[in-house]
């Protein structure tokens, strides 16, 4: 009698297992996430822009891709058709490991990002199965493990844009708010740590009169353990985490810094009329992209420097708009 009890809590459990495993391998398969890519991609800068006149025309904008030299330029994601018109990107996240690249947009209607492979295959509208929703997502980031995502977007309850943390996974696809805005605190440009265990971010916080300051913080993925690394009263826009788990490259008064959190060690990399945006660290932690104005009208440089900000060189000269996303 033991024997068959157990043998049927065996099989009970089995087909548990089974049901579970088939039920993820079918989302995967649905989602095209198991979808080989036809050409892997590496060394190689992926930003955004709309110097297409096709999505200049449109209002839209594309991701592309382009080598170290400034050659191969390739537009590897099209401007993204949404109801009557065009989606216009407002960030992408990639991984390199598992070649995911994430699309985000500020549209207020569309519950969701876009997501494909690095090499633009497989393109497809990643949508929320429960949680929080991802409408007017600000920026978007995977993490190291090729799964978990996280996300700035806009909570609409309050007079004043403000903006939260949403996180989720690729596969579970049910969204947590990690952290809500407040009257006064915004939080943005999430960034995941080289493990994935933790996140920083950039906090917003509008004081009583009306003045602004900024910091730089540190949590578990979670959001829970929350440590202030750094604060100023200069605006930070964005923060990239440097692979070798130690430093941060901060765009701070439209210009890039490199910190070193506790330790107080903070350098000035960039001082570009104009300024210089979107700071991305390469795969090894050796180098820096980032993106600073040409002095063609009209025109943005991406550019390349090492992590000391020596040996500043230009890769691309883009007409139009241009938002360095990542380097792989």
């Amino acid at each position: 009698m033991f024997i068959k009890t157990r043998s049927r809590r065996t099989n009970i459990i089995t087909a548990y297992v089974m049901a579970v495993v088939i039920l993820f391998v079918g989302r995967q398969l649905a989602s095209h996430k198991l979808t080989p890519g036809s050409e892997p991609v590496e060394n190689a800068l992926i930003f955004i822009s709309d110097s297409d006149s096709i999505d200049a025309g449109r209002g839209s904008n594309s991701v592309y891709r382009i080598g170290l030299d400034g050659r191969g330029l390739k537009r590897i994601v099209g401007s993204i058709p949404h109801g009557d018109g065009y989606l216009r990107t407002t960030a992408i996240g990639c991984e390199r490991a598992s070649q995911q690249l994430v699309i985000a947009s500020h549209r207020r209607d569309l519950n969701g990002f876009h997501h494909s492979l690095l090499d633009g295959s497989g393109l497809h509208f990643d949508k929320p199965d429960g949680g929080a929703p991802l409408s007017a997502t600000r920026q978007i980031a995977i993490a190291p493990g090729g799964t978990g995502i996280l996300l700035s977007r806009q909570f609409e309850e309050f007079e004043e844009p403000r903006f939260g943390l949403v996180g989720g996974d690729l596969f579970i696809r049910h969204y947590n708010i990690i952290k809500p805005p407040t009257a006064t605190l915004s939080y943005y440009s999430p960034v995941w740590s080289p493990s994935g265990k933790y996140i920083a971010y950039i906090i917003e916080r509008q004081d009583s009169d009306r003045t602004k300051t900024y910091q730089l913080a540190i949590a578990w993925s979670s959001g829970a353990n929350e440590s202030i690394v750094y604060e100023t009263p200069l605006r930070i826009s964005d923060v990239a985490w440097s692979p070798m788990d130690k430093w941060f490259a901060l765009e701070m008064n439209r210009q890039i810094y490199r910190l070193r959190p506790y330790r107080d060690e903070l350098t000035k990399l960039t001082d570009h009329l104009g300024g210089a945006t979107s700071p991305r660290w390469s795969p090894d932690g050796e180098m820096i992209s980032y993106v600073s104005l040409s002095t063609f009208p009209g025109n943005q440089q991406l550019m390349v420097m090492n992590a000391d900000g020596s040996e500043k060189r230009r890769v691309a000269n883009i007409h139009g708009s241009l938002v360095n996303g990542c380097w792989v």
